[in-house]
């Protein structure tokens, strides 16, 4: 049995007991209000006027009482504590009970004036707590103690007239109401088990949905029509960025861009699959709605409830394109080889051509075959490098450093001055997390991009790459931005899909491949609008650990 099987057993128990404490502590009320009753009768005056018989013995009535009020007060206190057991206690209240009202019959005038019908109530109540057998001991000793007391105050009176008829029906309604109560409780007892093994299975069903839903890795979560949040897991609340929640926080607190997607679809049922854009290097958000019950009524516009799925939309984006290109992977290892064999016979016809060739405008053409021949193989590289990229060996990197001995050999490859490359990161302690080879590359193509497609001139160039600590995650985040002519907003969009390219001569892989690179090393990177012209590329490292 685990460990939440057993709180909910203890749990079931504990307020069954509950429950039997409950009822003996109602009944005892019962008891002290008749004892106060009777007190009240003699107090007043009122005994003479209810009761005519000629038998009343006063002193007995309300010594008998004070005692019956007593020995209830004091029930009270071991209710309360639950000292002794329920079984020794409800022993002890029932032959309290039989001795004070045989006491106040008898100080009354005997089983004529009524009062031994309170003796049904007190034996029919012992079925609710003792067993079955104890039950009819108690019957048994209620009849025999009734027809005692005729039998005395026959003896003891010598007007007194006895009524052996009536306590014998007595008797017989006593043990006829213990066998009902007896049944009835039996009943009563089995439907308490049975509603405590459903209690005790839903709560289990509940406790076990709590706990899958919390330890999904899809984010959800339950709001109302207004936005309030009634319920999120932890998937949602990482996603949201590791946010707390409470009975009165409310969705457009958290994220208002999922408000207004929450609200749009609200009022059109229809969803929208475009990613939400998340700042502080939070991952972008794909959301759902579903209702959860029917809110279009008048009165329930603001206590609808509406299950909400988040999902990390780059994650997704990413299963979508391992599909597609697991296919293209298996497609290209397939047939590189017939692709390269004839590329490399026309590079090499086309540089034999280049070597004989005396007329210009057959230099040219061969020129053109070389260059288009060189193209065509290096996309079938980018495409055999997809089929084969791995997952990224994170390691630490002092990023400061790194970047200046980066900054050396990019400039001398591209023949620019040190001054055109500027770096600033502050502090420049950051440590991040990532394969040394890889950021290489991601950095390699980001700064090849800048320079092959800036329109300005060689000397003019300039790429500025500065980091620091996001203000509110901790993350570390580098930007590399350049003063070219910028991305326009169409195009944003597409920058990171495989094959999308404005260039004539580009193969439209560079950024997908530079993307995938770094989210496999658990960073991400993402385009950031300037004011100006200029692009911005900023990627958001694991800090080290």
């Amino acid at each position: 049995m685990s460990a939440n099987q057993i709180t909910i057993a203890s749990n079931t128990i504990s307020q069954s007991s509950h429950d039997i404490w409950y009822r003996l502590r109602l009944f005892n009320y019962f008891r002290f209000s008749l004892a106060l009753f009777f007190i009240t009768l003699y107090l007043n005056g009122w005994l003479f006027q209810l009761i005519y018989s000629g038998f009343i013995h006063t002193d007995i009535f309300i010594t008998a009482s004070l005692i019956y009020l007593v020995a209830s007060s004091l029930f009270f206190i071991g209710i309360f504590y639950r000292n002794p057991g329920v079984t020794t206690q409800v022993i002890v209240h029932t032959l309290v009970d039989i001795s004070c009202i045989i006491l106040l019959m008898h100080a009354t005038g005997g089983i004529r004036t009524g009062l031994g019908m309170l003796l049904i109530i007190s034996v029919s109540m012992t079925s609710l707590f003792l067993p079955k057998q104890t039950t009819i001991l108690f019957a048994a000793i209620t009849t025999l103690v009734i027809i005692g007391e005729q039998i005395y105050s026959q003896v003891s009176y010598a007007d007194y007239t006895p009524a052996f008829t009536q306590a014998g029906l007595l008797g017989i309604l006593i043990f006829i109401s213990a066998f009902l109560t007896i049944y009835t409780s039996k009943r009563l007892k089995e439907s308490e088990k049975l509603a405590e093994k459903t209690s005790y299975e839903l709560e289990t069903i509940v406790q076990m949905n709590e706990h899958i839903i919390r330890k999904m890795r899809t984010g959800i979560m339950v709001i109302k029509n207004n936005g309030q949040i009634l319920m999120a897991n932890n998937a949602a609340l990482e996603l949201l960025g590791n946010i707390t929640v409470d009975s009165r926080t409310n969705i457009k607190d958290v994220s208002v861009e999922l408000y207004h997607r929450f609200i749009d679809w609200s009022h059109n049922a229809i969803q929208n699959h475009q990613p939400i854009q998340q700042p502080q290097g939070l991952p972008d958000l794909q959301p759902g709605f579903s209702h959860i019950d029917i809110a279009n009524k008048p009165n329930n516009k603001i206590h609808g409830r509406t299950l909400v799925f988040i999902e990390d939309a780059t994650k997704l984006a990413q299963r979508f394109q391992q599909i597609k290109l697991a296919s293209l992977g298996r497609l290209t290892a397939s047939i590189a080889h017939e692709i390269r064999n004839p590329l490399a016979a026309i590079n090499h016809a086309g540089q034999l051509l280049s070597e004989t060739s005396t007329d210009a405008s057959e230099i040219k053409l061969t020129c053109i075959i070389n260059t288009q021949t060189k193209r065509l193989n290096n996309i079938v590289e980018n495409v055999l490098q997809l089929s084969r990229q791995q997952r990224g060996t994170p390691e630490n990197i002092r990023l400061y450093p790194w970047l200046l001995q980066f900054r050396e050999e990019c400039v001398a490859t591209h023949n620019l001055r040190l001054s055109q490359m500027q770096i600033d990161i502050d502090p420049q302690d950051i440590e991040i997390m990532f394969d040394s080879n890889q950021l290489h590359q991601v950095m390699w193509n980001l700064c090849t991009n800048a320079i092959s497609h800036s329109t300005r001139e060689r000397a003019d160039i300039l790429i500025t790459i500065q980091g620091t600590l996001d203000n509110d995650s901790g993350r570390p985040y580098v930007d590399v931005i350049d003063n070219g002519p910028g991305i326009d907003k169409e195009s944003q969009a597409h920058i990171f899909d495989p094959f999308f390219t404005t260039s004539s001569e580009g193969t439209g892989l560079g950024l997908y491949i530079t993307k995938e690179v770094i989210e496999s090393n658990r960073a991400k990177i993402r385009h950031i609008s300037l004011p100006i012209d200029g692009t911005c590329f900023r990627i958001y490292f694991q800090q080290s650990q």
